[in-house]
């Protein structure tokens, strides 16, 4: 696999369509809460090297498939069943932030109704797979989470986007715990998203 394919100054669009593993790193992931408003285009995660994860947890849906298992989210506030990957540990993390969001029941109305696991997809309005389609993402409920495309009800990556959240940062600090990131910390935020992604995660 390419580390660094050479091309300097890509534009965002590039970026995200055709990044090289080196690129997945220009954006540094910061962990704790947000101190300023976040910048155009700088999205730390968002940039994926589609044949990265592809090697890592499946070239294929059948391929995924053999490495998921069905965990219980939140057994005391939620219990609900959702569908996972066991590789990387990644059912394991995901039962260990369950047990800590378990003892917040204030917390409870964000974390029924799960979003979304494992589908295999593309992201809305691009070419690009979806990280659900790995099984190393959780949408927490869609009721109490906003995104960029419902905000500017368009797939225009150029577009002004107004930030909104409405996620508690104790939720936020628990995912990140485990090596997961929040889609909140983007320019193009989707703050129902968490992904596992700890090569990224630099602690404050």
């Amino acid at each position: 696999m390419i580390w660094d394919d050479g091309i300097k100054n890509k534009s965002a669009k590039s970026l995200l369509d055709k990044p090289d593993l080196k690129d997945m790193f220009n954006q540094k992931y910061t962990t704790g809460l947000l101190k300023q408003p976040i910048p155009k285009d700088f999205d730390p995660g968002r940039i994926r090297n589609e044949p990265f994860f592809l090697k890592i947890y499946g070239a294929t849906e059948n391929e995924v498939k053999k490495n998921l298992t069905e965990i219980t989210w939140c057994p005391k506030l939620v219990r609900q069943k959702i569908t996972v990957t066991k590789i990387n540990g990644i059912d394991k993390k995901l039962i260990q932030i369950s047990k800590e969001l378990d003892q917040y029941p204030e917390l409870k109305k964000y974390l029924t109704n799960i979003g979304g696991t494992f589908t295999w997809r593309n992201i809305s309005g691009t070419n690009r797979h979806s990280m659900h389609s790995f099984g190393m993402t959780i949408d927490i409920n869609t009721a109490y989470s906003d995104y960029w495309q419902w905000a500017c009800k368009c797939t225009n990556e150029d577009a002004v986007i107004r930030y909104k959240n409405r996620i508690p940062q104790i939720i936020i600090d628990i995912f990140e715990k485990y090596g997961f990131i929040w889609g909140g910390k983007w320019y193009h935020y989707d703050t129902m998203h968490f992904e596992y992604r700890p090569e990224l995660i630099q602690q404050k």
